[in-house]
Formats: structure tokens, sequence, C-alpha cells
């Protein structure tokens, strides 16, 4: 497999390193480049991080109806695709793109029930890193976007190989616009971003939602912090909504490109 890609993403002052990363445990990946320490908080996808243990506790909330675990294959990558969605309208699951780069077998939404369904990808923006699966036939109810910031909540996803949801409170920080050079390192892109403290984000709970107390999304989660463990970085609702209402009225399968 080629060398892993690197993504440089600055929020203020902060020069945050964030390497995309094989979701492969057993492929033997190239580190990152780093920044001095003191000029960076270094952050990694999800699926890079994968400490044991945890305080995370099984969610029994109405809104683990509308979390789902995604699971497919990436040929190519020679791979297995793993991670966590949410349902945000109609049939339509959003998550992260580079949880499905390259995907092109299999790809399957679960339930926390067991029921299982086909999906497919309608929406893929590597530069932003969302994606939006439609899923014909799945019953689960929609979370709302919600722009407004609130500084408690919970990420809610699933654990790699888990079948039940967590949930982790979290401390949501203030809306800080970001820069990054998208997932495939190729160009420059402009986004809203959130910090939060509290979670241990585990491998496979990339594409997590941030909701709010009364069960409103306001962000998504797409990487963990590698100098701290207990922090996180979301996309805002804000910065979702686009993709949200270009995936609300996509049919027609797109590619997922290739291997992130």
């Amino acid at each position: 497999m080629p060398p892993v890609p690197t993504r440089t993403l600055v929020a203020g002052p902060l020069a945050v390193m964030y390497a995309v990363m094989c979701a492969a445990i057993a492929t033997g990946c190239a580190a990152p480049r780093q920044p001095p320490a003191s000029q960076r908080s270094a952050a990694a996808p999800v699926e890079s991080s994968a400490p044991s243990g945890g305080s995370a506790r099984p969610y029994t909330g109405e809104a683990v109806r509308s979390i789902v675990r995604v699971t497919g294959t990436a040929h190519a990558c020679d791979r297995d695709v793993e991670g966590t969605g949410f349902v945000y309208a109609r049939e339509r699951v959003m998550l992260t793109a580079h949880t499905v780069a390259g995907a092109d077998r299999n790809l399957k939404v679960s339930l926390a029930d067991g029921r299982g369904f086909d999906a497919e990808v309608v929406v893929f923006d590597p530069l932003v890193d969302i994606a939006v699966l439609l899923v014909e036939g799945l019953p689960s109810p929609s979370l709302p976007l919600q722009v407004k910031r609130e500084a408690s909540a919970m990420v809610i996803g699933y654990e790699e190989g888990g079948t039940t949801p967590s949930v982790q409170p979290a401390i949501v920080g203030d809306r800080v616009p970001a820069e990054s050079r998208g997932i495939y390192d190729d160009q420059l892109v402009e986004f809203d971003s959130y910090s939060f403290r509290g979670p241990r984000v585990w491998r496979g709970m990339s594409g997590a939602p941030l909701v709010s107390r009364d069960e409103r999304v306001l962000g998504m989660v797409f990487a963990a912090d590698t100098d701290l463990e207990e922090k996180g970085y979301a996309l805002t609702a804000r910065q979702l909504s686009t993709a949200a209402k270009a995936g609300r009225r996509a049919t027609v399968p797109v590619s997922t490109e290739g291997c992130a």
C-alpha cells in the first residue's frame, strides 16, 4: 500500500496536523509528518485511534434509533469499511467521506436491533470530509441539525466491531474557522469546526454525531486529538447543512474515488 498522505488543518493560531491513516490495523502505514510541538496540537482521523477500555455506556434514549453502523469493503484499498453515521432525513445517513473512500462492495447500514440495509453513496465531498448514503427502506427517524452551539452534548457512536451504540458526555468549545487540504491532500478548503472535550473517540466512531440534550445534531466527529486523548473535533451543523440539503434530493450513486 502506498505511503499515507498527510493533511494540515489550521484553526486560529494553531496548526493541527491531521494524518489520513489506514483503516486496516495490520497495514504498515508511514508515520505522519509533525510540526514542532509548540506550534500544533496533533489530530488524526477517528479510525486511527483505538484505545481499549473506557467509560462509554449503552445509550437507550430515542436518538439511538437514528445512529447507525456503516460497513463495507474498499477492494482497491484492501481494507474493510467501518464507521458510524446518523439519520438526518428520510432514508438518508450522513457520515465522514474518509470512512467510505474507495468503498465498492457490500456497503451496508445496521441498526442497534440487528437489522441491516443496503446503502449507496449519493454525496461524496472529500474536501470537507462529508458523505451521504441513500438507504431505501430505512425506518429510523431523523435527527435535525442545530446550528446554534450548546456547551453540553453527547457523542454517540459505534466502537469498532460493536453492535450497540454508546454515549459519552462532551463539553463543546466555540465554533472555529479552519482550513485543510481535504482527505486527499490536494486542494485547500475552509470549514467550520468545534473542538470538544470529555469523550474518548474510539476506532469506528468517525461520523458519530455530537448530540444536544434535546437530541439535535450540533456537529459530526471527524478527528481525535493524538496529544489529548479526551479531545476531539467535529464539523459544525452549519458546515454540514449544504451536503445535507444536496443529500435529501440525491438518488443517483456517485463515485467514492480512491483510497484515503
